[in-house]
């Protein structure tokens, strides 16, 4: 009996030297940067189409063009810090892997001013249940996890340009609002204008408005999100709708006398989304129950 409980203990100190001997280390900080608060801008690669994100010293910008997103910039960094590599791909698969990854992948690129502080590849299979990392120059891929979640990590590196984008439509703050301008080309008795009076809001031409239905109005208007704005490719769907005339407009100016216009077009036939267009250029879909917030007419704030 006591040989059996030694030869038994002896099992189990062999098994585990064995595991031991057969487990690669990974360094977790492999596809980290030390300090992400010096990162200002950002590059991601694929196919042939590049994604810049640049801090401007007050936000994020996506292709010197748009204001970027700030949730997705948030999310971005959040994957950075806390994606690890779990393992390598087994030697069988590396070369599949690798090239899979050098067709398909995103080169990201992580800068501080036009130093490149940390450069790499990524992607996913084709079901998007893996993610795999890999460092330019090493042909070892690696499978990367964020630690407690089951995520496709890859994700927010396949956004698109326009994915990117702030949803928020106006982002204006009260101190910078001058006069809202909303206009119903099929109604236009219905057309009203908000400016400031004095020391409140009030509707041009009308005496008394209920300040409250006013105040939530323009609450939501400052707030409305799109749910995304309208690829290149993917417009050619609702171009007959972007021809006919708006439900309706809204044009806010700023004290800079800066404006930014948001027509809203009827419903097409059996979608519950909602086609606009920002600034007479950029399509975009919005949820429906959002719309109906500023949809309203001059006669809904008569008290």
């Amino acid at each position: 009996m006591g040989s059996l409980v030694i030869l038994t203990s002896l099992c189990f100190v062999f098994i585990f030297i064995g595991n031991r001997s057969n487990t690669i280390e990974v360094d977790k900080d492999l596809f980290r940067v030390e300090d992400q608060t010096q990162i200002n801008k950002v590059v991601l690669e694929s196919s042939g189409k590049q994604v810049e994100l640049r801090y401007d010293g007050s936000k994020w910008v996506v292709n010197n063009s748009f204001e970027a997103d700030r949730q997705l910039v948030t999310v971005f960094f959040a994957t950075i810090m806390q994606a690890e590599p779990k393992r390598p791909v087994s030697e069988a698969l590396q070369d599949s892997v690798n090239q899979y990854i050098q067709r398909n992948g995103i080169h990201i690129k992580l800068l501080e001013g036009e130093t490149v502080v940390k450069d790499f590849w990524a992607s996913g299979n084709d079901r998007k249940t893996e993610t795999y990392f890999q460092l330019p120059g090493d042909k070892t891929p690696y499978m990367v996890t964020i630690p407690g979640y089951r995520v496709y990590v890859a994700s927010i590196f396949e956004l698109t340009a326009n994915d990117w984008r702030e949803k928020r439509i106006f982002n204006f703050r009260w101190e910078t609002f001058k006069t809202l301008k909303a206009s119903f080309p099929k109604d236009p008795r219905e057309d009203f204008t908000i400016s400031f009076k004095s020391q409140y809001f009030g509707i041009d031409g009308l005496a008394e408005a209920d300040t409250t239905k006013l105040n939530d109005y323009l609450d939501a208007v400052s707030l409305i999100n799109g749910v995304r704005f309208v690829s290149d490719g993917e417009s050619r769907v609702y171009d007959s709708l972007l021809l006919t005339k708006p439900d309706f407009t809204i044009l806010v100016t700023d004290i800079a006398n800066r404006t930014y216009q948001l027509e809203v077009f009827p419903p097409a036939v059996g979608e519950e989304a909602i086609l606009g267009r920002l600034n007479r250029e950029s399509p975009v879909v919005f949820n429906r129950k959002e719309i109906a917030l500023i949809s309203r007419k001059r006669s809904y704030f008569v008290r």
